[in-house]
């Protein structure tokens, strides 16, 4: 079967609505014609040169990012400046873009799901709710009692590198919310649900004395580490509803070293 660009926006906002994105985001099709054929797409968290000398590579015909490339409106694509270098390469190779954010975050069985699964969280609810009672940011749900170092352990062998830690150590805890990207604006909601530890990234030397302050943990997986889930996840969505699609997963858009 032979499809267009459209055919996986259209796929693509089945598994999360575009509707869902929160009011500052940018998400859907960026760059590209809606009607152009796809035969091989490639998924990444974030576009970068690295990821679009691999699409240039691999003849890649439509990039599925969850940062979006164009985020705030620009007066100007200027070559000689990295933003501006992106998109005209993508331009000029006629590779198309697609962004799925927030929408992807709040999305019934999107990126917070997928962690939630993941740290095998039991009785999961929805940490902030959304537009309806079954999408939102954030999961809570609860995990067998374990000290907070257990748990760190595990976390970081989940998301493959170090983490950074808010709380005591050997406190037994149970009951865990998660939200992928920056969640520390959410440390008043984690404390509301109820939860012993709130795993999420970007914390910042404030949000942690805060935390302190309201008895909560905090385990930090950073940006990447909460959100590289949604590369293989979105891929293996593509691969089981377009057989005859080649799809590329890029994970290698971590800015940071451990």
């Amino acid at each position: 079967m032979q499809y267009v660009v459209d055919d996986l926006c259209v796929l693509m906002e089945e598994l999360a609505p575009t509707g869902l994105a929160l009011d500052w985001d940018n998400v859907g099709l960026q760059i590209g014609h809606p009607q152009k054929e796809v035969s091989t797409v490639l998924v990444t968290l974030t576009v970068t040169p690295d990821v679009v000398a691999r699409s240039l590579d691999a003849r890649v015909d439509l990039i599925i990012a969850h940062h979006p490339l164009i985020f705030r409106p620009i007066k100007e694509i200027r070559q000689d400046q990295p933003l501006g270098s992106l998109i005209a390469t993508l331009v000029k190779h006629d590779i198309a873009l697609y962004v799925s954010h927030t929408n992807l975050d709040q999305a019934q069985k999107g990126l917070n799901h997928w962690l939630a699964e993941e740290l095998q969280l039991q009785e999961t609810t929805i940490l902030v709710h959304g537009s309806d009672a079954e999408v939102g940011l954030g999961r809570v749900g609860r995990v067998v009692p374990q000290t907070l170092a257990q748990l760190k352990d595990e976390v970081e062998q989940l998301l493959g590198h170090p983490i950074r830690v808010v709380g005591d150590l050997q406190r037994i805890v149970e009951k865990i919310a998660v939200l992928g990207g920056s969640g520390g604006g959410f440390i008043g909601e984690a404390k509301q649900a109820g939860v012993d530890v709130f795993i999420t990234g970007d914390i910042s030397y404030h949000q942690a004395v805060d935390a302190l302050g309201l008895g909560l943990c905090l385990l930090d997986g950073g940006h990447f580490g909460t959100e590289q889930i949604m590369v293989a996840e979105v891929a293996s969505y593509l691969r089981n509803h377009c057989p005859s699609l080649q799809v590329i997963e890029e994970t290698s858009a971590n800015p940071f070293q451990f």
